[in-house]
């Protein structure tokens, strides 16, 4: 997986979708008011006030809560609010964000307020959803310290609200390995905008990855290293000397170390290379290269794979391949022979495509090409049950998912020759009617069918060493969708996905972060006309989306009124378009 295509745009997870609301009747797609515009320049400073003489139990809870809005973030006046002891050991590592405050109450010594709308972010500044009521309120105890109100237990988190965080936080990714670290996993989190952007990016990822993705990522960056006070960008060159003691690294620990800081701080547009040190030493790039560039990191990117932008799909049975204009038959049994199949996958490197039978019961996998012609077609499911289209992510393994009497049951392929269950969480014995595996083999999503309205629920890859899956874990719903019932899932981007419902006489492609983030990111909302039959993504911001009906396909990225424009699929009728995946 060489680098197919520059980091800029194959790992860049910070350019998610500007919101728009396409009007499939006529006109043009058009922009809506969305969270996440942030522009750094128009975020003023805010110099909050310490508290002053005199100040009652709801000034001070006021003041302590306006201060933790400050800006540039710094906590020394909100400490002020409280009292010593509590100022020395107030951690405010994670965020809480609300969207409303009720009025306060107060009772006795206490005041409580109730956050509406509250979410969470962690430590590492990854999301963490909606806290739950009983963790929605504030309630803070005051006491009289020197003549004065102060608070004595403070929540161990900033506490602000949206729309403060919307215009000064960006979600970006870190990027650790997968375990058996031949490709980098993207990890989303929420960082401050500003000159210390590119620092905020390393100084988290140097945090190393939080304990609950123990088994789905590793680090090569040694633990207890400091970033120091800033990342210096001079020409597009970014110096990292980085503090701390550390062994003396290996040229393959170099390299991949390197790979690490380059793919997290390309997301900053001005860097273009990496200089760095370890305690003085420098971890020299591959080569004989001064300064690391970031573009080479690519070569772990489990989305270059060579097939960006070439569409899959079936023709009178057979499998073919291409563009919108020009799909072919593929040279490699299933198309050279005509079958009745149901749905295709083909593996993001376009090596092999894994079919399901018509009746949805059997699942085959092949060469996706054989000139040779000697290639077989190798049976995993001989006689399943209600089998949905496969997941591939890049490193070869296959996901399946068989829908029976008892709920769903997820298999997976590790080598191509067999497949085995695995056990998901809120997946298993659900009625869930698809799932996406990650390029990088990492996240699991899927979309479960309820009465109500549908869920979309994630859960993380646990590997060995050796590649192989050996569990899912942290399982969690990112989106209810109440009255809807979605028909298709895809990728649009690294740590971005889609969903197409059903809205009337019409259908709706929604998407947003792969964490399921309500806060701080952009969303879209896009209508199309006519009978839409699935989406066509692949995890490239810069690839078409592609809504795809019987007759046509249509980008809706890119066009601007849905009702007039599309691509006609060929002549001949064309099922299950898609991307690799």
């Amino acid at each position: 997986m060489n680098g197919a295509r520059p980091l800029a745009l194959a790992l860049v997870l910070a350019t998610l979708l500007t919101g728009c609301v396409g009007l499939p009747s006529e006109g043009p797609v058009v922009e809506a008011e969305v969270a996440g515009e942030r522009n750094e320049d128009q975020v003023s400073s805010f110099d909050p006030r310490p508290p002053q003489p005199g100040d009652s139990r709801l000034e001070i809870v006021n003041g302590f809560l306006d201060a933790m809005m400050g800006w540039p973030i710094a906590t020394s006046v909100a400490k002020e609010y409280l009292t010593d002891d509590a100022a020395e050991e107030w951690s405010p590592d994670a965020t809480v964000i609300y969207g409303e405050l009720a009025p306060p109450r107060e009772d006795g010594s206490s005041v409580t307020i109730r956050m509406r709308d509250a979410t969470l972010l962690d430590d590492s500044g990854s999301w963490r959803g909606a806290l739950p009521p009983g963790r929605s309120t504030l309630r803070y105890q005051l006491t009289i310290e020197d003549g004065e109100f102060r608070i004595l237990d403070p929540m161990d988190a900033l506490v602000v609200r949206s729309t403060w965080f919307d215009e000064r936080y960006q979600q970006a990714s870190l990027y650790y390995f997968d375990p058996a670290a031949q490709v980098l996993v993207p990890e989303p989190v929420f960082v401050p905008v500003g000159e210390t952007f590119a620092t905020n990016l390393a100084g988290a990822l140097l945090a190393g990855p939080p304990s609950r993705l123990h088994g789905v990522v590793r680090t090569f960056i040694p633990a207890g290293l400091s970033v120091g006070l800033s990342v210096p960008v001079i020409d597009g060159i970014a110096t990292l000397d980085l503090q701390g003691n550390a062994p003396r690294t290996s040229a393959a620990s170099a390299e991949l170390i390197l790979a690490q800081l380059a793919a997290t701080l390309a997301q900053e547009p001005s860097i273009k290379a990496l200089r760095v040190t370890i305690g003085g030493e420098e971890v020299e790039p591959p080569g004989a290269a001064t300064e690391y560039d970031v573009g080479s990191a690519a070569a772990y990117d489990p989305a270059a794979t060579g097939s960006a932008g070439v569409l899959y799909g079936l023709r009178r049975g057979r499998v073919v391949s291409g563009s919108v204009d020009d799909l072919r038959v593929v040279d490699g049994p299933l198309g050279r022979k005509r079958n009745r199949f149901d749905s295709v996958a083909v593996a993001p490197v376009g090596d092999r495509v894994a079919a399901v039978s018509a009746n949805r019961r059997r699942v085959v996998v092949a060469r996706l090409r054989s000139p040779g012609r000697r290639s077989a077609v190798r049976t995993l499911v001989p006689d399943g049950t209600d089998v949905a289209q496969p997941s591939w992510d890049a490193s070869g393994r296959l996901w399946i998912l068989e829908r029976g009497p008892e709920g769903a049951r997820v298999l997976v392929s590790d080598d191509g020759v067999g497949v085995r269950p695995v056990r998901v969480p809120g997946v298993s014995h659900t009625d869930a009617r698809r799932i996406l595996v990650s390029r990088d083999g990492t996240r699991l999503v899927a979309l479960v069918n309820r009465p109500g309205g549908d869920r979309i629920v994630t859960a993380r890859v646990v590997l060995g060493l050796d590649g192989q899956v050996d569990r899912v874990v942290d399982s969690s719903v990112i989106r209810t969708l109440p009255g809807r019932h979605p028909i298709d899932l895809a990728w649009t981007a690294a740590a971005q996905i889609s969903v197409l419902s059903p809205a009337g006489e019409l259908f709706e492609v929604e998407t947003f972060a792969v964490d399921g983030a309500t806060v701080g990111v952009d969303t879209l909302s896009t209508m199309v006309a006519g009978k839409v039959l699935g989406l066509a993504g692949e995890p490239y911001p810069e690839t078409p989306v592609y809504a795809v009906t019987r007759e046509a396909i249509i980008d809706i990225r890119t066009c601007a009124n849905l009702s007039a424009c599309g691509e006609r699929l060929d002549a001949t009728r064309v099922l299950d378009v898609d991307y690799a995946g």
